[in-house]
């Protein structure tokens, strides 16, 4: 299955973490890893990289609380969700409530939205 799997910066590690896990499970890790300040020829690059990871994976996962970039990504995966698996993922839940500072997007039908510790998360993932 192809993986991509973001989320903000200080979700980096957990990134990563789960990357390494589902690529030793023998999935497909489709994220192309971007340094930031490394100019504009990488970052167009970049940029071209990730619209077509994110379209062409099968399982889009974003780690919340994420980035702008998070909410592009799933802008992306929502406009290309041909039998794709969405998921919202966050620790507390928090990001989810009504209020101010909601995001329409994550109420989307087509997404998932969990929440719970990073090891359930885990599980869930390798058990796939």
């Amino acid at each position: 299955m192809r993986f991509y799997v973001s989320g903000g910066p200080e979700n980096a590690q957990r990134v990563a973490e789960i990357n390494e896990a589902l690529a030793h499970n023998g999935h497909i890790i489709t994220a192309p890893s971007v340094m930031a300040g490394t100019g504009y020829d990488a970052l167009f690059e970049a940029a071209y990289k990730k619209v077509f990871s994110v379209t062409d994976a099968d399982f889009v996962l974003l780690l919340l609380p994420g980035s702008y970039e998070t909410h592009v990504e799933l802008g992306l995966a929502l406009a290309s969700r041909n039998n794709k698996r969405i998921v919202l993922w966050s620790e507390t839940g928090n990001e989810y409530a009504d209020g101010a500072a909601a995001c329409a997007f994550y109420h989307h039908t087509a997404v998932e939205r969990r929440s719970g510790s990073f090891e359930e998360l885990l599980e869930m993932l390798l058990s796939l």
